[in-house]
């Protein structure tokens, strides 16, 4: 032992570096184990808080930043064992002792045991953490873009179409689904609100949203009192007040009328508002969902290609939509049913109900149709607006309009089979 007296520097060198490596390790647990409750939650614990949540905004690069710290640690620490061992040469075991124990002791006590006590109080060791993280960010900050450029490159040359496999594919869990079927255990409420959550995924944010038309908006400034004078003593039907960007009509925050109290209004009115989310009018519903939950906005506004709003969606539509019997808007909308039986084969629809709706019901595809709606099907298969008595038939159905109030309401009779009775 007396031979590793002359290497106290550097051993002591390589304990500071073992300590930032555990340092790293622990980070890295923490700052990216935390869930979405404790995010939220971060702001509320005062500056750390905060810088933490601002450090978790970019988290590639918070990523990066660690994993590039954790790696320079990491090659110094045996750069030194290696030369202690090397200047050991002479005594064989304790120059072995030096290399296998410094991989060990990195292994256990500077990558798993760290990382194991920074999931257990995530939040704690984030905040305890984030000084030395931004101080870190900011030393790399020069290099950073370079890595990310480097990342991309090599993704792009190596394998261009990688993809990330997803944990649980939507079809599997249609199977599942399917499969409890049998289960009595599986109440069929439970059963149809997981064939809801599946559709999710499926289902475009068109498909699901207000029209546009259908919306009533007000420009800022407005007062309560000039608010509830234009609405006439009626609440709109999406339950929300919209504020509109001051020089054009596109929708920018959001109040919602149903959970307003007194004690808001006694503030100032226009603090109320809320801003609301914009997604493309292609996104999924599920999609969405996810990114309401994630800004913990109430409220989102569907563009369209030309960044003009098209509709917009709350989170009571996605809710009701998870748990209601029948899929879509005409009960919001239209204070009607999608589909209701009349007599024998024969259903009356609105404009609003959804073809993919009728896909499953009946077995057939309207794919060499690009709309999404009954209503926009009358209008794609006659090349025109609908009128009284217009019938078009695709497949086994028959679309006959009943009557026309607007594009989206209207009451269409839909026959099923009737190419088999002709």
């Amino acid at each position: 032992m007396d031979a590793l007296i002359p290497h106290i520097p550097a051993l002591v060198a390589m304990l500071l570096l073992l300590t930032c490596s555990a340092f790293f390790s622990l980070s890295e647990a923490a700052m990216f184990s935390l869930s979405q409750t404790e995010k939220r939650t971060l702001a509320e614990k005062g500056t750390l808080g905060k810088l933490a949540l601002q450090l978790l905004k970019l988290p590639e690069r918070l990523l990066n930043s660690i994993l590039l710290g954790n790696l320079f640690v990491n090659l110094v620490f045996f750069t030194l064992a290696s030369v202690i061992a090397f200047r050991l040469g002479e005594q064989n075991w304790l120059a072995w002792g030096i290399g296998i124990g410094s991989l060990l002791i990195v292994i256990i006590f500077a990558d798993i045991l760290p990382k194991i006590v920074g999931v257990t109080s995530p939040q704690f060791f984030a905040l305890w953490t984030c000084v030395p993280l931004s101080f870190l960010l900011r030393i790399l900050q020069p290099i950073l873009p370079v890595l990310s450029f480097l990342n991309l490159l090599s993704r792009r040359l190596i394998d261009p179409n990688f993809e990330a496999e997803p944990y649980l594919r939507v079809g599997d869990l249609e199977r599942a689904v399917a499969l409890s079927g049998d289960d009595a255990a599986l109440l069929k409420r439970e059963q149809r609100s997981l064939q809801n959550i599946v559709s999710l995924s499926d289902m475009e944010a068109v498909e699901l949203m207000r029209p546009r038309s259908w919306l009533k908006t007000f420009r800022p400034p407005i007062t309560f009192a000039q608010m509830l004078n234009e609405l006439n003593g009626t609440l709109p039907r999406s339950g929300y007040c919209l504020l509109t960007e001051p020089d054009s009509d596109e929708i920018a925050s959001a109040l919602c009328l149903t959970r307003l109290t007194a004690e808001k209004l006694e503030t100032d009115w226009e603090k109320q508002f809320e801003d609301v989310l914009y997604v493309p009018w292609s996104a999924s519903v599920a999609e969405v969902f996810d990114r309401l939950q994630q800004t913990e906005q109430k409220i989102s506004v569907v563009v369209n290609e030309f960044g003009e709003t098209t509709g917009i969606i709350t989170m009571d539509d996605i809710v009701a939509l998870l748990f209601t019997r029948n899929q879509g808007r005409s009960r919001g909308l239209l204070d009607r049913r999608e589909m209701n039986l009349i007599g024998t084969h024969c259903w009356q629809l609105t404009g609003l109900t959804s073809l993919r709706t009728l896909e499953r019901r009946f077995s057939v595809s309207f794919r060499q149709y690009s709309s999404l709606t009954v209503g926009g099907l009358m209008r794609e298969y006659l090349e025109r607006l609908p009128r009284v008595g217009d019938v078009c038939d695709v497949e086994t159905l028959q679309f006959r309009v009943m009557n026309v109030a607007d594009d989206y309401d209207m009451i269409v009779h839909l026959v099923h089979e009737h190419v088999g009775k002709r």
